[in-house]
């Protein structure tokens, strides 16, 4: 007998997948019919131990551990929630007491590790280019030998033969080396004739002393933390180019899908910071060793990295607590860049190497924000230019020639695909692009990788809501159209339980209808809200008398959307289509130029004295312009004028 419960909800997390409760399937069997592959060499049958899943929440609901899990789990980690995804299902005789739970009663995670599905993670991005300019030098030298008349030190005779490679590195009388490279010098050029290779940074510091002629190896890596997923470019020292780039989702939404809720987390243990530090730091030791990799190289010749995230990401990356950057008035511990050992923060590049951190800005904005100011330059721009860096957590940034302002809003990560009901990332599979026929409200649609749909991505959720109500589906308010819910499109469970059909069951892989609900709209509503009232908010900062003239389009969300329909919903102002420019991964193009330009870094701290900073969420008109920009495009239809559609479309 199948067994179903809509009121029974698990999340597959980090690729945000809700699916309901149905028929007495292990969670191994769940994915599959997801049609997301996860890793298990014997095919699910408990043997391989490859298929490990966490736990996070409702652990007391499953099977108890079997002997086939507990032969590859140990005690500790089956405490801590960790479980094989073939062996693991809802306890049958809990369906009652779960019912009245109130959902999700489930939250998995997928390691990184587990998951073969493809995602799309956006690397690239606008790049305006700068001049190469590089904080690392590498110096072939050949040293002359001690004898009894000049039995200079080895490190003079290396200064020697160093300032006659390069005379003007002689003024600098500072010029140091790591104290734990001393003791490798002797054995290094007695072994090899006296003939080694310098390692500089920044024309001050010898960071490594290697035999022989190692100049060509000279690489380093520029890393975008972000909430949700990571990207790593590898990049020649010599000359500038990329030589590999590899991306992955962020291994903390294993603690948490947003920002609050991994403050939250640290906040109730102190250990807690410390698994949050590893995740991370796991995360960019595996893109190192990928991107290494691809390139044939080895990862300590890696001897700078730069790295930019948002100001939580920052700073669990360093180490540093982040709890009062949640807290009003919104305290970081540090704002200004760092330069950090690489054997301090436990990453895999050599060891002296340096870690460079682009500076915070305020609050939640920080250095991803520097880095899409960086790679834009919307501070050279003659037009009053709007940027967004749309995500969980989205920036604002606006500016020109004469000012420049910023912020943050809460966006939530509906756009993501978390908290709609077929909602998923952009993964094979995923509606991405959807077109509806207003005569009949018919459905067209694309997918990623053309597979057979198993949900909704966030550009798909554009699409929809757009071509809904243009086709009079929804109303301005974002409540369903009263007087076409009859339509054999519509699931009517109650009245306030409706659901329109995207995809029917037969056309998906998992044989259910793929729908869009209320509930889903109204978290499009919030989210779309969120950035045009903070736009709005900070538009009234500066003052009267201004009009945004472009828009930037930045991060993985703002380049795969349909720009028109993010305007026609009411996520970004009413301008000319060919005034909106989707500029990609802005943020890690920010460190890929902080890598490749060492006077951007001074770029990036001066900054921060022409930047204003708007704290949106507490400015007295806040609630109100959030209120109205709940509205399809706006309450204000004057705000709107270009959208001559909307003079059809019901209000409420």
């Amino acid at each position: 007998m199948e067994i179903e419960s809509k009121n029974i909800i698990i999340d597959f997390e980090p690729i945000s997948r809700r699916v309901f409760f149905s028929n007495d399937n292990s969670f191994y069997e769940i994915l599959s019919e997801l049609n997301i592959p996860i890793r298990s060499i014997c095919g699910g049958l408990g043997t391989c131990g490859k298929c490990k899943i966490l736990v996070q929440s409702g652990n007391k609901y499953l099977n108890p551990p079997t002997s086939a899990e507990k032969k590859v789990i140990n005690e500790t980690e089956l405490e801590n929630g960790w479980r094989l995804a073939c062996e693991t299902k809802i306890n049958k005789n809990q369906i009652l007491q779960l019912e009245k739970i109130k959902p999700p009663q489930f939250r998995i995670f997928l390691p990184n590790e587990l998951l073969l599905e493809d995602f799309n993670i956006l690397t690239t991005g606008l790049n305006k280019r700068v001049k190469f300019q590089s904080a690392i030098q590498k110096i072939y030298v050949e040293g002359k030998k001690p004898s009894l008349k000049e039995p200079d030190p080895d490190f003079e005779r290396i200064l020697t033969a160093l300032f006659s490679a390069i005379p003007s590195l002689e003024m600098n009388k500072q010029l140091s080396i790591d104290f734990n490279i001393l003791n490798s010098i002797p054995n290094i050029l007695r072994e090899n004739d006296h003939k080694i290779t310098l390692t500089l940074w920044d024309n001050a510091n010898i960071i490594a002393c290697e035999p022989g002629n190692t100049t060509e190896e000279n690489f380093g890596i520029a890393f975008d933390i972000g909430t949700t997923t990571i990207v790593g470019y590898l990049i020649n020292l010599n000359n500038g180019k990329i030589y590999s780039v590899d991306s992955k989702l962020n291994s903390q939404t294993a603690f948490g899908e947003d920002l609050i809720t991994r403050l939250t987390f640290i906040n109730e243990n102190k250990e807690n910071l410390q698994k949050l530090n590893a995740a991370v730091i796991n995360d960019l030791n595996d893109i190192i060793l990928n991107t290494t990799s691809k390139a044939n190289i080895n990862p300590y010749q890696i001897y700078e990295a730069t790295v930019v995230g948002n100001s939580v990401m920052h700073h669990i990356f360093l180490g540093l607590n982040p709890v009062n950057i949640g807290l009003s008035p919104f305290i970081p511990v540090i704002r200004r860049n760092l330069n950090v050992k690489a054997r301090n923060l436990n990453l895999n590049i050599s060891k002296n190497g340096n870690v460079y951190t682009a500076p915070l800005i305020a609050g939640f904005v920080g250095a991803d924000t520097i880095g899409v100011i960086l790679s834009s330059q919307i501070e050279k721009e003659k037009e009053l230019t709007l940027a967004i860096d749309i995500g969980t957590n989205g920036e604002i940034i606006i500016g020109n020639r004469k000012i420049l302002a910023v912020g943050s809003c809460a966006a939530g990560s509906a756009l993501e695909g978390a908290h709609i009901k077929d909602g998923m990332r952009a993964a094979a599979g995923s509606i991405d692009t959807i077109n509806i026929n207003p005569k009949n409200l018919e459905v067209s649609y694309t997918t990623i990788k053309n597979k057979k749909p198993i949900g909704i991505c966030g550009s798909g959720l554009v699409d929809v809501t757009a071509e809904m109500l243009k086709s009079k589906i929804i109303t301005r308010s974002g409540n369903f159209n009263q007087d076409i819910i009859d339509h054999e499109r519509f699931i009517k469970k109650d009245n306030k339980k409706i659901e329109f059909i995207l995809v029917k069951n037969e056309q998906t892989s998992l044989n259910k209808d793929i729908t869009i609900s209320q509930g889903d709209i109204r978290q499009i509503q919030l989210a779309k809200a969120a950035f045009y009232s903070g736009s709005r908010i900070i538009m009234k900062h500066l003052g009267k008398n201004l009009k945004i003239e472009q828009v930037y389009l930045a991060g993985a969300f703002g380049n795969y959307i349909n720009a028109h329909n993010a305007k026609f919903i009411g996520m970004i102002p009413d301008i000319s289509d060919n005034k909106i420019f989707q500029i990609g991964n802005a943020a890690g193009i920010g460190a890929q130029h902080c890598l490749l330009n060492k006077s951007i870094r001074n770029k990036a701290q001066l900054l921060l004295s022409k930047i204003q900073y708007v704290e949106i969420a507490v400015e007295k008109e806040f609630q109100k312009e959030y209120a109205e920009a709940m509205y399809f495009p706006h309450l204000n239809l004057d705000f709107f004028p270009s959208l001559t559609e909307y003079d059809d479309i019901p209000k409420r």
